[in-house]
């Protein structure tokens, strides 16, 4: 059967779900046979495309000078949705394949396309792997393979007609440009290899990137974790420190979230072989987050022996013996790292390097205090990519679309671009409403997950005269990971107050629910909770979300049959050790 879109709804209405429903009911059979077709023909290959117009209405095959990948099931015959026949419909380009990009691309294969307006899709990103981000910590715990946390995108892709080009872009041009710097018509997109994409829609979900906030040392001497490759060169370093170094020094830069789940991690790694201490320039942990999550996620790190440092701000970074002026370099002007490069002085191939690092704090007094570090991890927040850093040219993104103050692209209530019309964002974007820019979403999975319905469903109206629907947000928790076996989760659902009282009490159903791991509040308003789960229950369910969240069919099953070999190999070591013990007791 055919891979159904992304499987939320995102909060779109009844009558546009039951319409893909019902697309995807009535095609089942054709499916089957794409299905088969992929099997005979091969899952991808690569294929050389070149020439085209680009002009709006749709002509010309248009990728040029570059290498596609082009999914091989797409060249049957007579496959398009709704009997529209591919290759005649307007090109949708898509830049960046994360979570909003390559779940609009799915989303986009799911609606009925009246005859022969079905677009044909091209998906840009300078990875050949999506990077499902919530489980990177997953890959230096052990309990996720790398194919399960980054498939390739020629494994995902396969069951769909969609191109997928590999490259960076460089800048994006449009066609029919007004007085005003908008556009009312297609364009290309300039890849810094020198290749084109010509569109006659474009999607801008490019994400963002770790940003250093200027602070000296940053880029040469700490290691982000935010990419596919900066969890492999961490994993690279922790390999070589507990390999090397006795009892390591580890410094953590950030106390939201990813720092949080970031030294969770790497202290249950290192087994309390190691000193961590986690850095925020907060008050406290997780400023943003439910209380019950921050309260947890307090007892977890203070539970592994991780120091929280508050109130503390990291002014410089160093390696040791060597002078301030040497250190800092450019990177007193450099805001960001690049994506996939290895700027890092651990990550750049001198693996063998033992030197520590010296980190810099001054708290609100002004007191001064220099941490040795064997490791030090960036986490300490991220940029939007359209705010690339002046002073690195090489990665700087030529874009004509208005961004706000930190760089995030402005739409309106529908996610398309300010006076762009043939133009979508969504992701780390500004979004207007009656002239207001409105209160900024959270960088996350999430978000990304309910903006790619809404993109998708609003380039279906737009390419069908149709009226679009103004985005809006639900949301649906929080989750997060305090270790392979441990997480916290909280749920916005209301409780009575009666119920809470009785949760809190010393009573069975409050004992109960304790050892469950799950609190009751009376209230939910951010910094409140409705229920809160934690340890191993939390743990189970957030894997469960992501499970669910997976972008295909397949995807979703090759992940839970890893799972489930881990958990079976898990319980054959635990049923091993007793049976030992049993037997030495004997």
């Amino acid at each position: 059967m055919r891979v159904a879109a992304v499987a939320a709804s995102g909060g779109l209405s009844a009558a546009q779900r039951g319409a893909s429903g019902a697309q995807r009911a009535g095609s089942a059979s054709r499916v089957d046979i794409r299905a088969l077709w992929s099997r005979v023909a091969g899952s991808a290959s690569y294929v050389g495309i070149g020439g085209g117009s680009s002009n709006g209405n749709g002509s010309g095959s248009g990728i040029s000078g570059r290498r596609a990948l082009s999914v091989a099931c797409s060249a049957a015959p007579g496959f398009g949705a709704a009997g529209a026949s591919e290759g005649t419909g307007p090109r949708v380009c898509i830049l960046g394949g994360g979570f909003g990009g390559l779940y609009t691309a799915v989303k986009l294969e799911s609606l009925i396309w009246p005859r022969g307006t079905k677009p044909r899709v091209t998906l840009i990103d300078q990875s050949d792997r999506f990077v499902f981000k919530p489980l990177l910590y997953e890959l230096l715990s052990g309990a996720a393979s790398e194919e399960e946390v980054a498939p390739p995108f020629a494994q995902l892709l396969a069951p769909y007609p969609v191109t997928f080009v590999q490259g960076r872009v460089a800048s994006v041009q449009p066609e029919h440009t007004t007085q005003d710097g908008g556009s009312t018509g297609g364009g290309t997109v300039v890849l810094a290899d020198g290749g084109s994409v010509p569109y006659d829609w474009l999607v801008v979900s490019l994400g963002a990137e770790t940003s250093t906030y200027g602070v000296p040392g940053v880029k040469e001497n700490a290691l982000p974790f935010a990419t596919f490759q900066d969890a492999q060169r961490v994993n690279e370093r922790l390999s070589l420190l507990e390999q090397r170094v006795e009892y390591p020094e580890v410094v953590v830069v950030g106390g939201g979230y990813a720092g949080v789940e970031l030294a969770a991690v790497v202290a249950e790694r290192l087994r309390g072989r190691a000193r961590i201490k986690l850095i925020t320039s907060t008050d406290d942990i997780l400023p943003q987050s439910p209380q019950g999550n921050r309260e947890t996620a307090r007892l977890a790190l203070q539970d592994k022996g991780i120091s929280i440092l508050t109130d503390a701000q990291v002014m410089e970074l160093r390696r040791a013996g060597v002078p301030s002026s040497a250190s800092s370099g450019e990177e007193a002007s450099s805001s960001g790292y690049s994506s996939g490069s290895s700027s890092s002085g651990y990550g750049s191939g001198r693996g063998e390097d033992l030197s520590k690092r010296l980190v810099y704090l001054r708290d609100r007094e002004g007191q001064q205090e220099i941490l040795e570090a064997d490791i030090v991890l960036w986490s300490a927040g991220q940029a939007p990519v359209t705010k690339s850093p002046a002073a690195d040219p090489q990665h700087q993104i030529a874009l004509p679309f208005g961004t706000n103050a930190r760089g995030a692209m402005q739409t309106d209530a529908t996610l398309r671009v300010l006076r762009h019309q043939r133009v979508f964002a969504l992701g780390d974007v500004a979004v207007s409403s009656g002239g207001r820019e409105q209160p900024s979403l959270p960088a996350t999975a999430q978000v990304a997950f309910q903006q790619a319905d809404y993109v998708a469903w609003n380039l279906w109206a737009a390419i069908n005269n149709k009226p679009l629907l103004s985005f809006s947000y639900q949301h649906l928790g929080d989750m997060m990971s305090l270790g392979s076996t441990s997480g916290a989760v909280t749920l916005p659902i209301p409780v009575p107050p009666p119920l809470s009282a009785v949760a809190q009490s010393n009573g069975p159903l409050g004992q109960l629910l304790r050892v469950a791991g799950v609190k009751l509040s009376g209230s939910y308003g951010g910094s409140s909770d409705g229920v809160t789960l934690e340890g191993p229950l939390a743990a189970a369910v957030r894997r469960a979300a992501y499970l669910y969240r997976q972008p295909t069919l397949e995807q979703q099953l090759r992940v839970a049959g890893g799972w489930a070999q881990a958990a079976s190999k898990g319980l054959r070591e635990v049923l091993a050790e007793a049976a030992g013990r049993g037997a030495a007791q004997r």
